[in-house]
């Protein structure tokens, strides 16, 4: 039975420790036949800084610590991948290669972005994508330019006069949608895909982190939802999703899993974070050592395929103080599951001693924990 390891963010400053904790993660992810994730930040030493609020970039040294952990793909969709230019995004490209690291989700023009992943697992034939919808400056590829698979979004907003009037200062509320030819370009390379393999799986960077959206407006944004169900119908059998930082709800759309957000997996303390010459004088702050709850807890998605469907054991899991995670167990494991499963009417999720299960079937109203 083939197994995917499928976790989401991935952003390294520094070596990763040799500790126990760590050693079970790095036995997880190896358990599977592939470990997949989000790299949010190019491999580099070069480049210049995009003019854009925060500016990421890694070390390519620390490739090695990806390895070690287990990974093997990568997607490389994501706001990040050019926040040091076209120099450092060749660069990513160059040292994924020399590494033999896999990658999706961006290239040298817009059909290398789109194009997928297959690799064979013991006769069943996995197809792996990447697209994003949080896109930095200039990032997104075209016919002629290079950079990440785009799904990009209109946004209008909504007042009402009458709250307005009792309300002042109120934020008014965000409608958003897909760009038409970013989604069907988008649902033809899942098309594509599922034409020469059994199983897809796709990587979506979209979403806004909690303290981003006005509280009567926290959750998924519509174009996530309108996305999500536009891949699936288009043959997606899998999407998982990254960049809100936290996690967000699980939905079974036409009997295929979508995790909305799976959280951040390791992600280190930003290198520099304020030195960005937008960050200065935007109308935001930004704690980088922030490290409540809500940014650290995650989970460890290992999709187990049998006979073209998934079953989903969901392995709950912190980040330390250092942004590096250690699995959790009983009461710790329990809660973020329950968590979990607070987020998503639209599916049910299963407790039992340290492991979650995506209940397939599960609909509003069914989610249950056990111990």
């Amino acid at each position: 039975m083939p197994t995917i390891a499928i976790v989401g963010d991935l952003f390294l400053q520094q070596t990763l420790p040799d500790t126990p904790a760590l050693a079970e993660v790095g036995a997880a992810l190896r358990s599977a036949d592939v470990a997949f994730g989000n790299l949010e930040a190019p491999v580099s030493r070069r480049g210049v800084k995009s003019d854009k609020w925060i500016n990421m970039r890694m070390s390519p040294d620390l490739l090695d610590d990806i390895q070690r952990l287990g990974f093997n793909l990568l997607t490389l969709a994501n706001n990040h991948l050019f926040d040091f230019g076209e120099t450092a995004f060749f660069d990513t490209l160059r040292y994924l290669d020399d590494s033999d690291l896999r990658y999706v989700g961006a290239g040298a023009d817009l059909d290398a972005a789109w194009q997928a992943q297959i690799i064979d697992l013991a006769g069943t034939r996995v197809a792996f994508l990447g697209g994003c919808s949080t896109l930095g400056p200039g990032s997104a590829a075209t016919s002629d330019r290079p950079g990440v698979a785009p799904v990009r979004v209109a946004e209008s907003y909504h007042i009402d006069p009458a709250a307005s009037l009792e309300q002042p200062g109120s934020a008014p509320y965000v409608h958003t949608r897909a760009w038409k030819d970013d989604l069907q370009r988008a649902c033809q390379a899942v098309a594509d895909a599922k034409a020469s393999a059994d199983f897809v799986i796709v990587a979506m960077h979209w979403g806004v982190p909690p303290t981003w959206r006005s509280r009567f407006q926290d959750g998924l944004a519509e174009y996530q939802i309108e996305v999500g169900h536009a891949l699936v119908e288009a043959g997606a059998d899998l999407i998982v999703g990254a960049h809100p930082h936290s996690l967000q709800e699980v939905e079974i759309w036409q009997g295929k899993p979508i995790f909305y957000s799976l959280g951040n997996f390791v992600f280190h303390h930003s290198r520099g974070a304020r030195e960005s010459p937008v960050s200065r004088h935007a109308p935001y702050t930004l704690n980088i050592k922030r490290r409540d709850r809500i940014w650290s807890e995650t989970i460890i998605l290992l999709a187990e395929i049998t006979a073209g469907t998934v079953h989903c054991k969901l392995l709950p899991a912190l980040l330390d103080e250092n942004g590096n995670p250690h699995l959790l167990g009983g009461d710790e494991a329990q809660a973020v599951l329950e968590r979990l499963a607070l987020l998503s009417p639209q599916a049910a999720l299963h407790y039992q001693d340290g492991v979650g299960y995506l209940v397939q079937g599960g609909a509003r109203g069914e989610n249950q924990s056990a111990t």
